[in-house]
């Protein structure tokens, strides 16, 4: 059973309970330290202003230090009691308190109280914003090891939209639903346990006249609160079709532009952000709603029960004075302030919460396998790889039946046949991006699922046809090969793969950007880093997906020779697109539907009628 998205996004702030526990602690002192200052006023009225007749023409000389002595010792305490000071009748001449007197107390009081405000708010302040930084790099953190831990399989699965709205857009209103809660929610909450528990000690009746209608408020907010938490779900949901929408025109800009289809994709585009506006527009609408709601319900109570409490006072009933009527309409208007806020946090995190769910249902993905119990490290291919009755599917349909086949180590070995006919997966799976169905591959006699997994990593590498380059430096990318490489490896395999010859030319050499993906080097300049980065790594299997087929003679022909330098010496498996290029394959392998159809040279199986026939004839 899963726990709610609220106690999981609490569960983040687990590790900083102790700063957020002092960030509480000075909330309550800060929300405490209003209500004190708004009680004062109780005393003014009904004790300080009414000494003020007979007290007036002594000011002057009740400004002394005894006077101030008698302030600190008695005015001072009584004041922050909420208790006024004794009438001067009641006391002997040389002990009672003028009004400069009981000023002075309330005036110091109010001092007190206005320096613990800031001081404790400025506290509280700093260490929720301390914590609620900690959990963000957390959240973060966590998502990043996510999205590496996943299998390839789930990767292309997600939609890229959908992914990225669920990493990035959805994991801020996560975390912006941990701030609402930790932030606005309790301070507004502990303001208004504050204001009520002041209610109650001015008068319990009209406090609790006021409380009998606040089910009513709770019905209204958790009502609200469902339909925004629905429709902001639906929100989020066409958050990522527009990102998805976006991306596409990004990805495809030069196919739009070959076909003049810019008005096309703006057009659809802008339906997109049309749905989106009208889904936001209904979050919107309930919260706005909500808050309308509450606050016409919390003006009705407060004029109904400053009424009654004004008639209270004109017939001197229950106790209740002008002075304690005005501290309570205060403090149940400042209440009412901050039970609209508090409406307002809870409106944004049933906003947020439906974010925060579908950032966990990112976070509960399955990880990828990870090492068995009794795990081996390998440390080169010294025997060969054997693939035995391996088969796999993405889905219902096999891509692979029953493959069989040996490679002994120092060969060269070349996957052929039609698109879709397994060449690429077969290569995954020596890779161990995905694991068999059934049947097992062996590396040295070991099966892949029992080697670890950076121990495999260690000995594989990969040159794909359309070589991917990180947005780094030349000298970044090809270290990616082996992160602990010095610059004089790296700089020797960037010789063998001949990229010295176009880096000589660069102002900043090996420092030189290449922009996103590559895109500031040539395809053939792109081919020769990839090489260098695999050079590095001196991988014992290389798994090569034929990168000359997309270039020029003269890229393909520098190319092919740091190809020919890279394959010296390694197991090497050929993802075959040309044909010209296998000819020295010590085995070609032929797929035909996920099934090895043909094993042999390329003279043997030219003397054979078949697939590989055709397609040698096909590109003569």
């Amino acid at each position: 059973m899963h726990r709610s998205p609220l106690l999981r996004l609490i569960g983040y702030a687990r590790p900083y309970a102790f700063v957020l526990i002092a960030a509480v602690l000075l909330t309550g002192l800060q929300s405490g330290a209003r209500m004190g200052r708004t009680w004062l006023i109780k005393p003014l009225i009904d004790d300080v202003l009414p000494a003020a007749g007979s007290d007036a023409p002594d000011v002057p000389s009740r400004l002394t230090w005894p006077g101030f002595e008698r302030l600190l010792t008695r005015a001072l305490p009584g004041a922050l009691r909420g208790e006024a000071p004794a009438p001067a009748a009641a006391v002997a001449p040389s002990e009672g308190l003028s009004f400069s007197d009981r000023l002075l107390g309330l005036l110091f009081a109010g001092l007190l109280l206005a320096f613990v405000l800031p001081v404790a708010h400025f506290g509280s302040v700093v260490l929720t914003e301390w914590a609620l930084g900690r959990v963000l790099i957390d959240i973060q953190r966590q998502m990043a090891g996510t999205l590496l831990s996943l299998p390839l399989g789930i990767h292309h699965e997600l939609r890229r939209g959908d992914a990225l709205t669920r990493t990035l857009h959805d994991a801020v209103l996560s975390h912006q639903a941990l701030r609402v809660l930790l932030g606005d929610i309790i301070e507004a909450g502990l303001f208004v346990l504050a204001s009520v528990a002041t209610l109650l000690l001015i008068s319990w009746q009209l406090a609790l006249l006021v409380l009998a209608l606040s089910p009513l408020l709770v019905g209204v907010v958790a009502v609200f609160g469902r339909r925004i938490r629905y429709t902001a779900r639906r929100r989020q949901e066409t958050t990522g079709d527009v990102i998805q929408r976006l991306m596409q025109i990004l990805s495809g800009i030069k196919t739009i532009k070959a076909f003049r289809a810019e008005r096309f994709e703006a057009e659809s585009f802008g339906r997109e952000n049309e749905r989106l506006f009208r889904r936001t527009m209904r979050v919107v609408r309930n919260r706005v709603l909500s808050r309308s709601f509450v606050e016409a319900i919390t003006n009705t109570v407060g004029l109904v029960v400053l009424g009654i409490g004004a008639w209270l006072v004109l017939q001197q009933t229950w106790g209740l004075t002008t002075g304690a009527l005005a501290v309570f309409a205060t403090v149940m208007i400042t209440a009412q302030r901050a039970t609209r806020d508090l409406t307002k946090a809870w409106t944004q995190l049933q906003d947020a919460l439906p974010s925060a769910e579908r950032f966990f249902e990112l976070i509960d993905r399955e990880p990828e396998a990870g090492d068995a119990p009794d795990a081996v490290a390998i440390d080169g291919l010294r025997e060969g790889i054997r693939i035995s009755k391996v088969r796999f599917s993405y889905g219902r349909e096999p891509v692979l039946r029953d493959v069989s086949l040996e490679i002994r180590a120092g060969e060269v070995v070349a996957l052929v046949g039609r698109t879709g006919a397994g060449k690429t997966t077969l290569a995954d799976l020596l890779l161990r991006l995905h694991d068999p169905d059934a049947g097992s591959i062996e590396f040295d006699g070991v099966d892949l699922r029992r080697i670890a997994r950076h121990s495999l990593a260690a000995q594989v590498a990969v040159v794909a046809q359309d070589a991917f380059l990180f947005a780094g430096t030349i000298r970044e990318n090809i270290r990616f090969g082996r992160p602990g490489a010095s610059d004089a490896e790296i700089e020797a395999a960037a010789r063998a793969a001949h990229v010295d010859e176009f880096v000589a030319a660069l102002p900043e050499g090996y420092d030189t950007a290449v922009g996103e993906a590559g895109a500031k080097l040539s395809g053939g300049q792109r081919q020769r880093v990839a090489i260098a980065r695999a050079l590095l790594r001196d991988p014992a299997l290389l798994i090569f997906d034929e990168a000359t087929s997309a270039l020029d003679a003269q890229s393909e022909r520098l190319v092919q020779k740091a190809v020919d330098r890279l394959m010296r010496g390694r197991t090497v498996v050929v993802i075959a697109h040309r044909l010209s290029t296998v000819r020295k394959a010590d085995q070609i392998v032929v797929l035909e539907n996920g099934a090895i159809s043909r094993i042999g040279s390329h003279e043997e199986l030219l003397e054979e009628p078949g697939l590989y026939r055709d397609l040698v004839r096909l590109q003569v």
